[in-house]
């Protein structure tokens, strides 16, 4: 039987590893420093550093773990046990000075997400979760919040700026959305973004064409608060997702399925 305390000591020990890099690099990346791996998509040897900082972190405490990076991909032998690490959700972010981005280090056994850390280094605040545990911040308690109606909703989205969709689908699902709830936010960093809805500052959330170094961590803690999701895709590959309170997580996969039930990531 695994020890999900040690397994969660090391996620978050990782986690605070890789932002430890990002906190002392934080406005000062040139733009030669910085590489265009594809279209519109942007790394830094920033990325890279905190990567190899948490891959080294994981495999020395778990060296018969999977580890699989953004930047560098799988590393460690096959197992049950595999880490999905972003170290540094939030590029762009990062690279224009605006404060939201985070490392995430998630673990699922068997496929499914069992521990999850994501740090917000320019905040100093740390969310964490291992199942059947709950989910904190800072070491308190959070969960998600139940809002009565739709009109005091605030809704966290993100689309990805390459596409492999039609544009128009995403605006189709916005602009529904928009109309029915109070407010739409684009912080740009679904880590970020889930853990904020795990603690109530959102109500609901779609983001799509997700990566599970994206996602996994944050899945954790928004199950341990009491909120829900769906995962609309390969959970291992390219999914979309769906979440919320029970409200908002209804009411947007509603509307997500009415304009792309027939797509497919």
């Amino acid at each position: 039987m695994e020890n999900l305390e040690k397994l969660l000591e090391v996620a978050k020990m990782a986690a605070l590893a890789g932002g430890q890099v990002l906190k002392e690099n934080f406005g000062k990346i040139k733009l030669e420093n910085i590489e265009e791996k594809g279209e519109k998509d942007f790394v830094s040897y920033v990325d890279k550093t905190s990567e190899e900082r948490i891959k080294e972190l994981i495999l020395k405490f778990f060296p018969d773990h999977e580890v699989v990076g953004e930047e560098r991909g799988k590393e460690g032998k096959e197992s049950p046990y595999k880490w999905f690490i972003d170290p540094l959700d939030g590029t762009k972010n990062y690279i224009k000075g605006f404060p939201i981005f985070a490392v995430s280090v998630g673990l699922v056994k068997e496929n499914e997400p069992i521990v999850g850390a994501v740090y917000l280094p320019y905040f100093d605040t740390l969310y964490w979760a291992s199942k059947g545990r709950g989910a904190y911040k800072n070491g308190e308690r959070i969960s998600v919040k139940e809002r009565g109606e739709l009109k005091h909703a605030a809704v966290v989205y993100g689309f990805p700026s390459r596409s492999r969709r039609d544009i128009s689908l995403y605006l189709n699902v916005f602009k529904e959305v928009f109309y029915e709830v109070g407010s739409v936010r684009r912080p740009g960093a679904a880590a970020v973004d889930i853990c904020m809805l795990a603690e109530g500052i959102f109500d609901g959330m779609m983001e799509f064409e997700m990566k599970p170094w994206d996602i996994t961590a944050g899945l954790v803690i928004l199950k341990e608060a009491g909120g829900f999701y769906t995962l609309k895709g390969d959970p291992f590959g390219i999914s979309d997702i769906i979440a919320g309170n029970r409200m908002l997580h209804d009411f947007i996969l509603k509307v997500v399925n009415k304009y792309m039930n027939n797509e497919s990531t």
